[in-house]
């Protein structure tokens, strides 16, 4: 696990908690102060969100980066082909440094600029090619250990579908039009954010 990419996240979930923690006694008996504690609730969410998002991007960018390193200091090392198709951009590639193999670190940063990872398809798309076969995230893990615990596999598909929706749902709504939907905007509680971020 990258412990740089480890320690922004720890720092950015901080500061997530912390807004959670401020608006949680924030009073709520009229609609104005209602809607200040959801808006701080929603921003709460919204920063856990960027704080995952920034750590596997980051994380992706330090596994890329340390491939590319270790061929250019050892060329005997034999690099799966797939390593091959992964597409940097050439400018960072030959933009001078002050230190050669911070080119192949800025090639992989600005290469996940415009990426986001925010979904267990695009973690497994990026990350299980590293890993070995006994070591790779898959989606029926989480079914896994539910059904351990006594429910049936095909109620986890059903909840875990319809939680992936939802939180996909308000998080568009919240980047497209800041949660205000046709009818107004969307009451944000302490159970909700609780639910779907519980590293809050």
């Amino acid at each position: 696990m990258p412990a740089t990419a480890l320690q922004h996240f720890e720092e950015d979930i901080a500061r997530a908690r912390a807004i959670h923690a401020h608006a949680d006694p924030l009073p709520h008996t009229n609609a104005a102060e209602q809607l200040l504690r959801s808006d701080l609730l929603r921003s709460s969410w919204m920063f856990a969100v960027g704080a995952m998002d920034a750590y596997f991007c980051d994380a992706y960018t330090d596994v890329v980066a340390a491939m590319a390193i270790s061929k250019s200091r050892q060329a005997a090392i034999t690099l799966p082909e797939w390593a091959y198709d992964i597409k940097i951009p050439i400018r960072a590639v030959l933009e001078h440094y002050d230190y050669t193999n911070w080119r192949w670190r800025m090639a992989a940063r600005k290469m996940m600029e415009r990426e986001n990872v925010i979904s267990l398809v695009a973690i497994q798309k990026l990350f299980n090619k590293f890993f070995s076969p006994w070591s790779q995230i898959h989606r029926r893990s989480l079914r896994r250990m539910h059904c351990a615990g006594g429910f049936q596999d095909q109620a986890v598909r059903r909840i875990a579908r319809r939680l992936y929706d939802h939180e996909s749902w308000r998080q568009e709504q919240c980047e497209e039009s800041c949660d205000r939907p046709v009818r107004g905007k969307v009451q944000v509680d302490l159970s909700e954010t609780a639910r779907l971020h519980p590293q809050l």
